[in-house]
């Protein structure tokens, strides 16, 4: 029994020595650890209100993508459409259907207009498509982004200056090559024609010597020009009469051009049913037909014009017929009140949704110049009738839209006085053209 007591003291004396060499040998391993661990240098961290280390990687990642990517620009030409101009600036074939498809629902991109940019970016290493931008004549931006899930769309706006400039010109043939003598842009003087379509008509009433003055908007976007507002003050001289337009809008009311006296520049009717052209015969009693070779009467006037050239209505109206009519080929007309019809004939097809019933606007394009029927040549024969008997176009009185409301005519005036003293600098012998640092009415 002593001996049995003897032993458990013996092993029971070793168990603590080994416990207590353990928690000694655990406690200088600690120690070592945390000495080492003290002893390394710290990582001095940035003061937590300083983004300098944030932004530096940035810079950086914007450098680095810069000079990994490289792009070009299109700018929109006439007849430009989406496909061919991706596919002509390097965009593979594959691709140019996930974009369109993505751009679908954009109506920005439905219809593309002269002078807007295109820009697209390439990653230099593979010539793979990154991004593509689209800018229009307002200012908006269309930024179409690769990403893992496909092609993303957002929209942001670059600032938009628009300033007002003068321009002149005289006529020696026609207002298109007066626009082409002093360097003005065709579609400025296409709007020239329309404010004074009621009252002129471009292609038998100008005369050699005849002056224009124009005060128009231009749009600049980052001190690029890039692209022309409308034209918000013009005089024509046209032989012995001056024409003089404002654009003027009435609180709630329809923007309109109107004489220095408050009256719509805009007519029921306009004078011609085409832009360009020229008359090959006129409004007679008595002609001598070019097929038929016998006299009759042509109530009417022939405007010579190649084939496929737009024909407008000259008002708005509905039309009531739409067909084969022998001699006058493919033929329409048009009721625009319980006094005038107007009817167009020799098309060479009519333009798509016009048909028998359809009401068109005024301008509206009803179909194309052609030479359908007895015709010896490409022309559009165009008639009026008044109260039922033939008039003549170009001498049938018109009558005018609404004037100026009579409760906003003094503010018409002052808007008019303004206009009338920055057109006046078209007398400055700087040339046809002059910028002035002023906004225009947009």
């Amino acid at each position: 029994m002593w001996r049995r007591n003897q032993q458990n003291v013996y092993v029971q004396s070793k168990r603590k020595v080994r416990i207590r060499l353990f928690t000694f040998l655990t406690l200088l391993l600690a120690s070592l650890v945390i000495l080492v661990v003290s002893l390394k240098p710290r990582q001095q961290l940035p003061p937590t209100n300083s983004p300098t280390t944030f932004y530096v990687d940035r810079f950086a990642e914007k450098k680095n993508y810069r000079q990994s990517v490289h792009g070009t620009a299109h700018t929109i030409a006439l007849g430009d459409n989406l496909y061919q101009v991706l596919v002509n600036h390097g965009v593979k074939i594959q691709e140019v259907g996930g974009l369109i498809a993505a751009w679908r629902s954009l109506p920005e991109l439905q219809k593309l207009r002269p002078g807007e940019i295109l820009e697209l970016i390439f990653a230099r290493d593979s010539q793979r498509l990154e991004k593509v931008r689209y800018q229009n004549m307002h200012g908006q931006v269309l930024a179409t982004t690769r990403t893992e899930q496909g092609w993303t769309t957002s929209r942001y706006a670059k600032p938009v200056v628009v300033t007002s400039a003068l321009a002149r010109g005289a006529i020696k043939d026609s207002l298109y090559q007066s626009a082409v003598d002093e360097n003005i842009d065709f579609e400025l003087a296409l709007a020239l024609a329309d404010i004074f379509a009621w009252d002129i008509d471009f292609f038998v009433d100008l005369r050699a010597g005849d002056h224009y003055a124009f005060l128009y908007g231009q749009r600049f976007r980052e001190g690029k020009l890039v692209g022309n507002g409308r034209i918000v003050a013009a005089h024509f001289q046209n032989g012995s009469t001056r024409h003089r337009a404002y654009y003027y809008q009435a609180p709630g009311k329809r923007a309109d051009y109107y004489d220095d006296q408050g009256n719509s520049l805009r007519k029921v009717f306009l004078k011609s049913p085409l832009r360009y052209s020229r008359i090959s015969s006129g409004f007679s009693k008595r002609r001598l037909h070019p097929i038929l070779k016998i006299y009759r009467p042509h109530p009417g006037v022939d405007y010579a014009a190649p084939t496929g050239t737009p024909v407008v209505a000259v008002g708005d109206g509905r039309v009531i017929s739409r067909r084969w009519k022998n001699g006058y080929g493919r033929f329409i007309a048009i009721r625009h009140n319980s006094r005038y019809t107007s009817s167009y004939g020799h098309l060479y097809r009519y333009a798509s949704k016009i048909k028998v019933g359809s009401n068109v606007k005024q301008g509206q394009v009803i179909g194309y110049v052609g030479a359908s029927g007895l015709a010896t040549g490409p022309h559009l024969d165009f008639r009026m009738k008044k109260d039922g008997r033939f008039v003549n176009p170009l001498k049938n009185r018109l009558p005018a839209a609404r004037p100026v409301p009579p409760n906003y005519l003094s503010d018409f005036k002052k808007r008019v006085a303004s206009l009338e003293e920055e057109l006046a600098q078209t007398q400055s012998p700087q040339g046809s053209h002059a910028n002035l640092a002023i906004s225009a009415n947009q």
